[in-house]
């Protein structure tokens, strides 16, 4: 099981401040991994000299045949954070799994990266998932941060429309601090390179998740999460 202990906590952001980054930067991540594709995500991105922040799904983490990209994504700079065992709705939040569930997630992240991660992407997003604030408080004593996201691509609707996902990132583009919403789709994989491209001509440099520098970004605006 995944062991939380008051030590990683305390790495966590640990002057409990919000460590929000200045100027233009972008945060690319990508949900539902890891997957047939993922070996050919990180080749675009090694390419381009990009950091990206993965949420990989527990089932799909159990693939043996899978493990081996996604030890490759975290020795080559990659963030890999947790989006549940099951990323059934009535389970985690209906049922009341949604943190006993990431527990075992990062366990296997854990497991098959050596890494100690403690940041996870609810599912359908935090809101309404996590409208329960009781929920919260045991997500915040387990010392779990949550991520949801400024720009929602679509592209997991959009899979003979792979230049709707740029032109869909380019609209919703409007601040310094955006945080990409992507999955691990071949219509998305199509179109990545177009995508960093984008934001490096807007002059934007790309941001991988840290945990000694979290900022909180939930939809719950939950400054413990």
């Amino acid at each position: 099981m995944y062991q939380q202990s008051t030590t990683n906590v305390s790495k966590v952001n640990p002057k409990g401040e919000d460590a929000r980054p200045e100027g233009k930067i972008v945060y690319l991540t990508f949900d539902d991994g890891p997957s047939e594709w993922t070996g050919k995500f990180l080749d675009v991105l090694q390419e381009h000299g990009v950091k990206a922040t993965f949420f990989m799904q527990g089932s799909n983490l159990r693939h043996k045949d899978l493990q081996s990209v996604v030890k490759r994504a975290a020795d080559e700079g990659h963030y890999i954070g947790g989006h549940s065992m099951t990323h059934q709705y009535k389970k985690l939040y209906e049922e009341g799994q949604f943190v006993s569930e990431m527990k075992d997630n990062l366990a296997l992240i854990h497991d098959i990266t050596g890494t100690n991660q403690h940041l996870v992407r609810a599912p359908y997003g935090s809101v309404p998932g996590l409208d329960d604030t009781i929920v919260r408080d045991q997500i915040a004593q387990e010392g779990m941060k949550i991520w949801d996201w400024t720009i929602e691509s679509n592209d997991w609707k959009l899979k003979d429309q792979p230049e709707q996902i740029v032109e869909n990132i380019k609209k919703a583009t409007k601040v310094d601090l955006e945080v990409v919403l992507m999955h691990e789709k071949p219509q998305t994989l199509q179109v990545l390179p177009e995508i960093i491209e984008f934001y490096k001509k807007e002059g934007y440099r790309f941001g991988v998740y840290d945990d000694n520098e979290h900022f909180h970004m939930n939809f719950q605006k939950d400054h413990r999460l």
